[in-house]
């Protein structure tokens, strides 16, 4: 049990740290140029809030996002990210050791590639697939029980009561705002309920979760069917989540599989269709605003430069190369980066 820790969180190393954390790549907008320019001041007053009980959340600016599909994002004030990063980065490694090895998503030394790389070996080794999602996993995430969990692993009454206050900034009873480091922490550790059950009662040796998308492996289809029953009565009883009734689905693994934004087959995995049509898009609207001077080469070659790291998890040399030599007419510098 993690216990006498709020004294850490709070301390102003930690939050001047944390700050500095938030910050990355970040310092050029408004809102944390603020907090930077006073920061002295502004870390004392956290400081004093916090050790007080007197710290309230402030409201969030709440955003659409299209890609990979239509969610709402929700963006919370500097300060409060400086408060999520200062109570993520120290409760974080305590909690993560009680994590299994087949959970990858937020993890240091995990990730999608780590994910892929696994679920190759488990196509190799068997014949079928269960690929399961959560509907709606974020917003349907209980309140109640979040905080039951959390106090399975942590007795500081403050730091409670802290992390009680975070989670009911979303008002209702479930759901939490994607786009918070605490949310994506807190809806890992509320998962981590899935991963015993799948590991300890149904005794499933070929399993990988990347946040509310996880596979399950065996040669008997039957196996898989009888599991797939079991884990949606689980999530219904014990988290109130229910399966996602299209995304999940029992396969032959010889037919191959999306996860992650890659297609995997035995021995190859590809850049899924739906994320190379996506990044098509956005190299006919970067030609655009290009040919018009409406956009930098640097901004561009940001954003082509963070899909050419993604894309390099796949067998995608010949597809860069496909992509450098459509866009030499209009981009050496985007062309450059996408053959490298």
């Amino acid at each position: 049990m993690i216990d006498n820790i709020f004294d850490t969180i709070i301390h102003p190393q930690n939050l001047y740290r944390a700050a500095y954390a938030a910050a990355l790549g970040k310092k050029s907008s408004s809102d944390v140029a603020s907090f930077f320019f006073r920061m002295e001041r502004q870390v004392a007053q956290l400081y004093e809030e916090l050790k007080s009980g007197k710290y309230r959340h402030g409201p969030y600016t709440v955003f659409k996002i299209f890609e990979p599909k239509p969610r709402d994002i929700s963006k919370a004030l500097f300060r409060d990210r400086v408060v999520h990063h200062a109570v993520h980065d120290v409760i974080e490694p305590f909690i993560d050791k009680k994590f299994i090895s087949d959970s990858y998503a937020c993890r240091l030394g995990k990730g999608t590639h780590a994910a892929l790389e696994q679920a190759q070996s488990f196509l190799r080794a068997q014949e079928y697939c269960m690929h399961g999602d959560i509907k709606k996993y974020f917003p349907s995430i209980d309140h109640a029980i979040l905080k039951g969990l959390l106090r399975r692993q942590i007795s500081d009454g403050k730091l409670l009561a802290l992390l009680d206050h975070i989670i009911d900034t979303a008002r209702d009873e479930v759901g939490l705002p994607i786009g918070n480091l605490t949310s994506q922490f807190f809806a890992n550790l509320y998962l981590h309920e899935l991963d015993h059950f799948v590991k300890h009662t149904l005794r499933c040796r070929y399993y990988i979760r990347y946040m509310d998308d996880f596979l399950l492996f065996d040669n008997d289809h039957a196996v898989l069917e009888r599991w797939r029953v079991m884990i949606a009565e689980m999530l219904v009883s014990r988290l109130k989540l229910q399966l996602h009734p299209d995304k999940t689905r029992i396969f032959p693994v010889r037919k191959g599989m999306t996860f992650l934004g890659f297609r995997s087959s035995r021995g190859r995995c590809r850049v899924a269709a739906p994320g190379m049509k996506r990044m098509r898009a956005r190299m006919k609207k970067f030609r655009y605003l290009a040919e018009r001077k409406e956009i930098s080469e640097l901004v561009m070659a940001a954003s082509v430069q963070c899909w050419v790291a993604h894309s390099r998890t796949a067998n995608s040399a010949r597809l860069r190369r496909k992509m450098a030599k459509e866009t030499a007419v209009w981009s050496a510098g985007v062309s450059g980066i996408l053959g490298a």
